[in-house]
Formats: C-alpha cells, structure tokens, sequence
C-alpha cells in the first residue's frame, strides 16, 4: 500500500513540476569560483522544492542577489513570472560557512507558492514503520541550527581560514663573519695574529630551497612559518637554515598581490671555511624579512616570486658571530 502510494505521488509531483530558469546570481564575486558555486546550490535547491532547474528560457524564473550587511552576508531570492516578481525568499547568514542552507531557505520561500514541492517532500518524509492498512500518518522533525548568539558558543565566531603548503627553488647569496684568533696579547682583532687561521668575511653564492606555510586569517594578512635552506657548493661547503614564523601583509586583495613580511626563529650553520670547526658551526636565534608578489591570489593554486633576507647568529647570548643571507626564489603555492 506504501508503495503504491508513493508512486502516485511521485506521478503527482512529476505532473505538477514547473521548469524554473536560474539567473546568474549578483553579488556573489567575493572568490573567483563562488558565483559558479552559488549557482549550482540554486539550482539544487529548486530541484528539491520538487521542480526541475533549467539553464534555458522559462515562464518562471528565480533571481538572486547576495549583499554584505555588517559581517554578514544576505540572501534575496525573487521568483518572477513574465518579469513580474510573485514570489521572494530573504536569509541572512553571520558566515559563509552557511550560505548553502540561507539560499535553500530563500529559494523554498520563494517557490512557496508552486504545488510540487509539497508531494515529494511529504513522501520522503514518511517513516516505513508508519504505512499498515490504516490511514497515512506523516511526521515532519525540524532540524535545529544553532545561532551564532547562543551563549554556549564561542563569544567570538571562527573565520574560516585559507591555508597553503608553498614550495620553492631559487639562488642565495650568504655571508659568514669575520674571524680573528683572540687569544695574541697585543695582536688581538689584527691581521698580524695567527694569519693561517684568521678568516675574512666571505660571500658566495648558493642554492636555495624553499618551503612555507601560509594561513590567511584575514583578506589582507597571513601566519607564516618559512623555511629557507641554503646550500652553496663554492670553494668550500657551506649550508645555512633558518627555520622562522611570523607574518605577512598583503596590499591588496587582487589576483596580483604584492606582500612584505617579517620572522623570528631558528636557525642552523656549518661552513667549511674557518680551520676550527667549531668557528664554522652555529646555531641559534634567527630573525628574517621577505618581499614578494603573488600571483593568482584568488586561486586555489598560486606562483610566487620572493626575496628573503635572514641572519643567523651562534649561540642566544653573543650576537658578534652572526651569518647572514639573501635568497630569490620562485615559488608555488597550494
């Protein structure tokens, strides 16, 4: 009996379906892809009133448009037949996290006044347990959500963040320190003192590779955790790593968005120059800068090209024995 009850008002519900066209909706620019997000949950949600989205020309048509009021986001869907409005839904929404159930509910409430969503509906929600030889009972359970000012919640609601894995290749240019043995009476801190272990400040170029994190709370500002490791393969082995978080600033929110940052951390040195090793290995406090350019912001993928300055010094209480290097990468964040 539930069956066949079923099937005729599926029948019901097919007869009664109007074809409803889907506006572009407005105002949904805020990323590159959600206009066409917000479109396939329109067209979603008139499917589950119980009439069929289509793409093409119709008597019926539903237009929405999306507006930022405060921090949050409204939702006006409008139903309109021969270009007269016959029908408006409107939610508003504190976060983009539920923009899918506001435009449900608004496209519902503008579609409120086509018959075929009530069928089907009326059937999905039937219990099996419920069907015998006697009348059809149907029980409807609202679903609850949360407000965001339920005092039980977080006082301050979360903002999603948009976080990249970066990788990336490049050249550096790194410097030791200079080097005089301290311990010749009248000669300290000159040439003429142990010239065989003295050792000038060196510059020389290097590989780097770079590897980041990058966690944008804000349009316009990211947590960063950067790590640059430097090889070079010169007259001597040399290899310097910093390991730094900090943050960044992005001046725009464009698809081309150029940035400054700043670090601190560690960091960790072994050159080949110096006859002491223990001249040549350091480890300790490391601070850096960055600048750079991103490019295609909006995307889920991204290129970047930076440069990075870093120092390095050995130990957290001398800061005179301090390496220092400068890196141009090219990079790709995702």
């Amino acid at each position: 009996m539930k069956k066949i009850f079923t099937v005729l008002l599926s029948v019901a519900a097919m007869a009664l379906a109007e074809n409803v066209q889907v506006l572009e909706p407005s105002g949904a620019e805020f990323s590159t892809d959600a206009p066409q997000v917000v479109k396939s949950i329109l067209r979603s949600a008139v499917a589950q009133t119980g009439n069929t989205p289509v793409e093409s020309s119709a008597d019926i048509q539903i237009r929405t448009t999306l507006s930022t009021m405060g921090s949050s986001i409204v939702v006006v869907v409008e139903q309109l037949k021969d270009g007269t409005v016959v029908g408006s839904g409107r939610q508003k929404t504190p976060t983009v996290d539920d923009l899918d159930v506001a435009i449900d509910n608004a496209v519902k409430a503008a579609l409120a006044n086509l018959d075929a969503g009530n069928a089907p509906q009326s059937a999905a929600y039937a219990p099996e347990a419920s069907y015998d030889d006697g009348p059809e009972v149907v029980y409807v359970v609202p679903v609850e959500r949360r407000s965001s000012e339920d005092p039980n919640d977080n006082f301050a609601h979360k903002r999603p963040t948009r976080n990249y894995v970066s990788y990336g290749l490049g050249m550096a240019m790194w410097h030791n320190y200079d080097f005089v043995e301290d311990d010749c009476g009248q000669y300290k801190n000159s040439d003429e003192c142990h010239e065989d272990l003295d050792e000038d400040r060196s510059w020389e170029q290097a590989f780097v590779f770079h590897y980041g994190r990058i966690f944008e709370v804000v349009p316009h500002a990211a947590i960063t955790i950067i790590n640059n490791m430097n090889i070079s393969f010169g007259s001597e082995w040399e290899w310097h790593e910093t390991f730094l978080i900090g943050g960044r600033y992005f001046v725009s929110t464009g698809n081309i968005t150029p940035y400054v940052g700043l670090g601190v951390g560690l960091g960790i040195q072994t050159d080949g120059h110096y006859e002491d090793s223990d001249e040549g290995f350091a480890i300790g406090l490391a601070t850096g800068a960055e600048l750079g350019v991103i490019m295609f912001r909006n995307s889920a993928t991204q290129l970047e090209i930076g440069l990075a300055w870093d120092a390095l010094w050995d130990g957290f209480e001398s800061f005179d024995r301090r390496f220092g290097s400068g890196s141009f990468y090219v990079a790709i964040n995702y």
